[in-house]
Parts: structure tokens; sequence; C-alpha cells
């Protein structure tokens, strides 16, 4: 299961800004999967319904294209210049799993720890999170558990409207190809808990590990390999984003699966 590409759905989809203006938040992730560490930097710009995530995976550059009006995700190869363009449905549609979110349980709980990222105070919440699914023959239960810091009643938050609207639709789905072929279950029951957490607050970090509980294999192997992710954002900026931010760069050639 490849929980690396996890970092990609704690974006700060809980956020937008008033009319449409823009949105850019500058942090840091760190992932652990099959007893293997990745770091890396992140930037995230978010105007309208439209998110552009930016990573550095392994020495290689890549860019995450979310457009949640047309559900569609483009993900962007810089190294091959090359921009694959999927659509968000056929992307739930990959899990060779059986799924329900609606039966997933989410609880948080205020700690009362604080901290402030410029003008937001981010307060700290436990985060515990269970679903049922089945791979293949075997039944198990998706759990993650840790930490997320959110930051309530912020002038952005209040003035959000264009993502959270898209946010509830029925068929929300905010996952990448990678970990929708690879770990279905995680995927969609990620892109859950960010729905759910969206009308809380401005996300500003979160730290929590990942595992199955059940008598499979699937199962087994989880609790043999510790999985973890950790992503905290460091600033925010409500400059507008540059030209071409939510474009395909010119020259790059367009893939459609």
């Amino acid at each position: 299961m490849t929980l690396s590409r996890l970092a990609t759905f704690c974006l700060a989809t809980c956020v937008a800004l008033p009319a449409y203006a823009d949105l850019s938040l500058t942090g840091r992730s760190t992932v652990v999967a099959m007893n293997m560490q990745g770091a890396g930097q992140e930037k995230v710009w978010l105007s309208g319904t439209q998110i552009r995530r930016d990573l550095i995976d392994r020495g290689k550059a890549y860019s995450n294209l979310f457009d949640l009006k047309s559900k569609q995700v483009t993900v962007i190869d810089h190294s091959m210049r090359t921009a694959t363009v999927y659509a968000s449905s056929a992307l739930k549609g990959e899990a060779n799993a059986a799924v329900d979110e609606k039966k997933l349980k989410l609880q948080t709980k205020p700690t009362g720890r604080t901290h402030t990222i410029q003008k937001w105070e981010c307060a700290e919440h436990s985060l515990e999170v269970s679903m049922p699914a089945e791979v293949g023959a075997e039944k198990l239960t998706f759990q993650m558990e840790g930490t997320v810091w959110l930051a309530r009643n912020t002038a952005e938050q209040k003035e959000v409207n264009a993502v959270l609207k898209q946010m509830q639709d029925p068929e929300f789905f905010m996952g990448i190809p990678a970990l929708s072929k690879s770990a279905p279950v995680q995927a969609r029951a990620v892109s859950e808990v960010i729905r759910r957490l969206a009308p809380l607050g401005m996300l500003c970090s979160v730290d929590a590990k990942l595992r199955y509980e059940g008598d499979g294999r699937v199962a087994t192997l989880s609790k043999k390999l510790a999985s973890r992710l950790s992503l905290t954002y460091d600033e925010y900026s409500t400059a507008p984003a540059p030209a071409g931010t939510f474009e395909i760069p010119e020259g790059y050639r367009v893939i459609k699966p």
C-alpha cells in the first residue's frame, strides 16, 4: 500500500477566500510508509474551486491540480514535461475494495494546546477515525489516530464558500491516481475525513498513524509496517496566485487515460 502519497489528501482543502480571492500555504511533510521515511516541502494555492499542490518527491518536482467544480485531477510531472488528466469519478471507482464512507466514524476533541500562524490561532484536537471495508475477501477496519490542529473563526474560514460547497456534493472525492489504485481504502477514507473536517476550521497541521485492524493478511502486514503522516503549514499568504498557477505549462504533453 502506497501511504507515501497520503500527504496529498491533507491539503488545506478546509479553506478558501472571499469572492474567489487567493490563498497560499507553505509548509513541510514527513511520511513513514513500509518502514521507510520521506520528507519534503509543500506549497499549496487555492483560488475559487481550484487547488494546486507542488511537491518534491525523491528529487523530482510534481504538481497536482484539483478542479473541484469540473471534478478533474491533473498530475504534472515537470521532469517528464507531461500532464495526465483524470476524472475524479473514475479514480473513485478504481477501488478494488468494498468501501462505504457513510460508515466512517470521526471524533475530534480539543486538548487545550494552541499555537499561532500569523493571525491564526491553531488549536490541537485529538483525531480518531475508523471505517469498515473489504479488500478482496478480507474484512478489516481502517483506522487513523493522532492529532490535528485547526484555526477556527478566521476571516478566511468565515468567507469560504466555494470549496465547502463543492465538498457537500454526494459525489465529492479528492484523490490522486497512485493512491486511488494502490490503496483505495485509504484514499476513500482520507477524502471523507477532509470533507468532514473542512467546516471545522483552517488546517494548520496533522500528525497521525494509519493502520488496518483485522485477522487477514493486509491487517497483519499493516501491524508490522508502521505508517505515519505528518503535515505542517508554517505560513500563509493572501497575495494573488501567479498567472498560470492553475494551468498546464505550455509545451507539456497532455495525457488522458
